[in-house]
Parts: structure tokens; sequence; C-alpha cells
């Protein structure tokens, strides 16, 4: 029996340095043009070590991560927790690993994900860096809108607390039963 080429589960303990490794390679593909490299490339590493203990407090409710497979492996991983503002979940980390970009399965993780809090959400947003074009463009796929808000985001490196900030803009969606 053929298995499906991808699915979506809730994280595992175990699962830490896979969601490292999607982190790190993500920003790595992703985030070139937005920070210098070695920044970058330490920020990305730092995550490759830091996931397997970091996930522990990330499995602990009111957190929500989700995992998607893409032929049995871990290809991406969706965190969200309440935010500040009352009614709305928050997607804290959002990362596909790039040889699964365009394969489908960020948008089914992006569903999942949604489908786990809307019972008790209204409303969902997110932040991403102003000049992340490919994030833009997901984000409006799966039905966000830009908000019209704006900050600074800062990206650090988890091995020495190094930051870096850049421009980020906030993304937000309304949910209901079909999101």
């Amino acid at each position: 029996m053929a298995r499906a080429p991808f699915g979506v589960r809730p994280a595992v303990a175990s699962d830490g340095p896979a969601i490292g490794d999607v982190h790190a390679e993500s920003w790595l593909a992703a985030y070139t043009q937005i920070f210098d490299d070695e920044f970058l490339v330490g920020a990305a590493e730092s995550r490759r070590v830091g996931w397997p203990t970091l996930i522990e407090h990330l499995l602990v409710p009111p957190n929500v991560l989700l995992v998607g497979e893409l032929d049995g492996t871990v290809a991406a991983f969706g965190h969200a927790a309440p935010s500040d503002e009352p009614g709305t979940i928050e997607v804290c980390g959002f990362y596909a690993h790039p040889a699964a970009w365009s394969s489908g399965i960020a948008t089914v993780l992006m569903t999942e994900l949604l489908a786990n809090v809307v019972s008790e959400f209204d409303s969902a947003m997110l932040w991403t860096f102003r000049d992340a074009a490919q994030a833009h463009r997901f984000y409006g796929k799966t039905g966000y809108t830009l908000t019209g808000r704006a900050r600074s985001e800062e990206l650090t490196d988890w091995s020495n607390r190094r930051t870096a900030a850049r421009p980020a803009v906030q993304f937000a969606k309304r949910l209901d039963a079909e999101s």
C-alpha cells in the first residue's frame, strides 16, 4: 500500500534535531539577502544545536507545535501560542526545509496548525521580515493579509546571544471553521 507523500502530526521531543535542521536550512536559504553571511550562518547553526533542548518547553500547552513530514521525514514545522491580543493566536515560527518548498506541505501544515486552535481563537497573526518576499507570497496564498503594522524584529544567535534587527511586518487572518 502506498504511503501518503506528506502528513502533519504533533511534534515530540525526539523531533528536536530535525526541527533544528529545518529551521537552519530555511534561514540559510530565505534570509541571505536580509542578514550578513557570518551572522546568518552562526544563527542558523545555533538552531541546529538549540532545538533538541528548546523543544521540551514548546511541547507544553498552550503552545501548539506541529511538524509536517514529507516521505516520512520532518520537512516543516509550525509553532503557535496565544498572543497578547485577546482572541488571537500568534504563529511564532513557521518554516519549511528548502527541499520541501513548493511541495504543498507548508500549506497543509498551516491549515492543520490553525485547525488546532480555531475553537479557541478568532484570529491568527504573525510577524515576518519586511524583505522576506517568499514568506509574504506564502502567507498571502494561505489567506493572511498585511495589517499595516510594522516593528523591528530581532534574529538571535542562540550560541552567543548576538542579535541583528531588521524591519518586520504583521500579517493576520480571521479564523473560522473553514480556515
